[in-house]
């Protein structure tokens, strides 16, 4: 065999992209022969390129598979493009359904969310210094806690934050969520419409605006009837928690209650099951329940659950807009924004 023939097993290979490893931009740069950095610009619409050189490396990027870093391209901008999302009480489905909601309209500006989870128990403050390590452009917070300390910590690094279904104390801190204590009033209005005179109220956190704001709504709603808040129970958020809170209010030797008014759907359907399956007690004949969320769960015709429907694509929307929009000025009135529900009634009141 002539010793410049090789054999047909081993006739040199030409591979479309480095073996073994990913294509980089410097692979790019050295077979077209510029500067790594000229390939990184190639990707970039508002750089300065020639556009014959542009569609050459574009090209070869596609022959090869080579796609950018958005962490390399954003720190030459100087921004990230990513949002931390703080959330707690991942039990309570609304926020896995406000998760959701959040991730796609954040996506449509071009950003990308990065979720940090608070442990029950615990606070934003935890998260914080790590947070902060990934050089986010804005932090968004619900149904977590967060001091006034790490609050200021966020604005000397400049990074906007922003308080979405809670509503804060601090005029230095926008804040998003709906009109909690409107929506309690609005409850109390059609329950009494409805001839209901021995209203309960099943509640969260009593330290947390939301519970706090929906409670004193309620009870003003009443008292403009000439009503009292018959009894008032803590539920935790939480299913078992209204379970547990209805066995209360409905055990032998308590006052009659025709109306049960819960700080949100995951305990108003505890309430639900525990009037169904512990006592004999009608719904909505003998008593009427009224949860606040809307959650998915809530329109089940098994449950048909009577609520207060937030507004959370408008309040998602809002703390977005926010993001860009600097630091509040002009005090509490100024750094609230609260946007109105909409009582959904269904079969169980």
């Amino acid at each position: 065999m002539p010793h410049d023939i090789l054999p047909r097993n081993t006739q040199p290979r030409h591979s479309s992209g480095p073996i073994g490893g990913r294509v980089t931009a410097r692979d790019l740069a050295e077979r077209l022969g510029v500067a790594t950095s000229t390939v990184t610009r190639a990707f970039d619409t508002q750089s300065r390129i020639s556009a014959n050189l542009r569609r050459r490396i574009l090209a070869l990027a596609e022959q090869l598979g080579y796609r950018p870093s958005a962490i390399a391209r954003s720190l030459n901008r100087r921004r990230t493009g990513i949002v931390a999302l703080v959330m707690g009480d991942m039990g309570n489905p609304f926020y896995p359904e406000t998760l959701e909601g959040f991730s796609l309209q954040l996506r449509q500006t071009g950003r990308q969310l990065l979720l940090f989870v608070v442990p029950p128990g615990g606070d934003a403050d935890e998260l914080m210094p790590q947070l902060l390590q990934y050089q986010v452009d804005a932090i968004v917070v619900t149904a977590a806690k967060l001091s006034s300390h790490m609050s200021e910590l966020c604005g000397r690094q400049g990074v906007p934050l922003v308080f979405m279904n809670r509503r804060t104390e601090d005029a230095t801190v926008w804040s998003v969520c709906c009109d909690n204590e409107h929506m309690g009033n609005v409850v109390a209005e059609y329950l009494v419409s409805k001839g209901r005179r021995s209203c309960a109220f099943v509640s969260g956190d009593p330290d947390i605006s939301t519970t706090a704001d929906r409670l004193l709504g309620f009870e003003r709603g009443l008292a403009a009837h000439g009503q009292n808040l018959v009894a008032c129970m803590p539920g935790g958020y939480t299913y078992e928690g209204g379970r547990t809170a209805a066995a209360h209010l409905f055990a032998a030797g308590q006052p009659t209650i025709d109306a049960v008014f819960c700080a949100n759907d995951a305990m108003a359907l505890g309430v639900l099951s525990y009037l169904r399956l512990n006592t004999s007690l009608r719904v909505p004949q003998d008593v009427a329940v009224v949860g606040f969320d809307d959650i998915r769960a809530a329109a089940y015709p098994e449950n048909g659950l009577s609520t207060v429907r937030q507004p959370v694509d408008e309040m998602i929307a809002c703390a977005i807009r926010l993001l860009d929009a600097g630091r509040p000025e002009g005090g509490i009135g100024k750094a609230l924004s609260e946007i109105p529900g909409r009582l959904v009634l269904r079969a169980s009141a």
